[in-house]
């Protein structure tokens, strides 16, 4: 493949997602996921 050719594909992909970030809505997290994701410890960072 061609230098032009991927960048124009990277394009495409990031234009693409953009759309489609844009057309489907986010939801955020309902309380029994923060329950799942609070009932595990956080590890620091090393």
């Amino acid at each position: 493949m061609s230098t032009r050719t991927c960048c124009a594909l990277a394009i495409v992909i990031a234009l693409a997602g953009a759309v489609l970030r844009l057309a489907v809505p986010v939801t955020p997290p309902d309380a029994s996921y923060r329950a799942v994701v609070d009932a595990y410890p956080s590890k620091p960072l090393p």
